[in-house]
């Protein structure tokens, strides 16, 4: 006999199946990885067949659960579906949007798009929590959060926001005329350099040029920041160079207060990307509010 509880397991199963491990899984569906592991096995014992090959390292389909994955999900999928239709019916889109994000993606990604997003969904509470360091997002209650690509903590659905971004070294004229300017990404090591503490505590080596041609360096440096606001405005004032977004910069370059230092040997990064823990899962406000994010300013309203 068919049990309500064993919708639930269906989908977990499908998670773990997708994602490869009972560990990205459990994330995904927010419970312990121990719990999914006692949910399958009490699955298989009422179903009658083993689902997953395991072995202390991985996990792996039988025939007889690559077959049951196949016939699961479009069903999945068509619930989903029918619920998503159901947002034709409502009035207005409301709702509550709780994200972690970069500094750099809030400043370039978030600011110019929320006046927009406001006048057009006035009813949607949105929570912005600016923060470089890692988050675990589903302990403190994110719905979702926004970090460069490459970076998504594993086992999240990750989303592109933007395309690639470059990053550039920028110096003050000040600087720059009493220290010399660099010729080759070598001159760097004889300069002094604001050094980057990221989101994982250590410090970023800075990564010039692209493909064959690209070289990382750990540069010398007194000054070690972790704010790109506070890192920028140290470079203005003459206190070395820094390596960020060329995107962060652009007004203090078009002012005069910064210059690009070794224009030839921009380095294109992984753009800005949303993560988040299902794609079954994804609130409609929150949905709506990451595709606007996607969305060119011009075409907003």
């Amino acid at each position: 006999m068919f049990r309500r509880t064993d919708l639930a397991d269906l989908e977990s199963f499908i998670a773990i199946a997708r994602s490869g491990g009972f560990r990205k899984a459990a994330v995904i569906r927010g419970v312990s990885g121990s719990a999914l592991s006692h949910a399958m096995r009490g699955l298989e014992a009422r179903l009658g067949v083993r689902l997953f090959h395991r072995t202390s390292r991985s996990i792996s389909l039988t025939a007889a659960g690559e077959m049951l994955l196949l016939e699961l999900e479009p069903h999945f999928s068509g619930i989903q579906g029918a619920i998503d239709l159901l947002d034709s019916f409502r009035s207005g889109l409301a709702g509550r949007v709780r994200v972690t994000t970069l500094r750099d993606a809030a400043c370039l990604l978030i600011a110019p798009r929320m006046p927009s997003f406001r006048r057009m969904y006035p009813e949607v509470e949105i929570e912005v929590s600016v923060d470089d360091r890692f988050v675990d997002m589903v302990a403190e209650g994110f719905d979702a959060g926004i970090r460069y690509g490459g970076t998504v903590p594993e086992g999240m659905i990750a989303s592109r926001l933007t395309p690639e971004l470059d990053w550039v070294v920028v110096g003050s004229p000040a600087y720059l005329n009493q220290r010399g300017r660099p010729e080759q990404p070598r001159d760097l090591m004889s300069h002094e350099c604001i050094r980057i503490r990221t989101g994982t505590d250590r410090v970023y080596k800075w990564e010039l040029g692209k493909g064959d041609r690209m070289v990382a360096l750990d540069v010398p440096g007194s000054l070690v920041l972790g704010d790109s606001e506070l890192s920028i405005r140290m470079a203005e004032e003459g206190c070395g160079l820094f390596y960020c977004l060329k995107a962060r910069v652009e007004e203090s370059v078009a002012a005069g207060t910064l210059e690009i230092v070794l224009p030839d040997w921009p380095s294109p990064g992984p753009g800005f990307h949303a993560y988040y823990v299902s794609h079954r899962q994804v609130p409609s406000a929150l949905r709506t509010f990451l595709d606007h994010l996607k969305a060119p300013i011009a075409l907003q309203v």
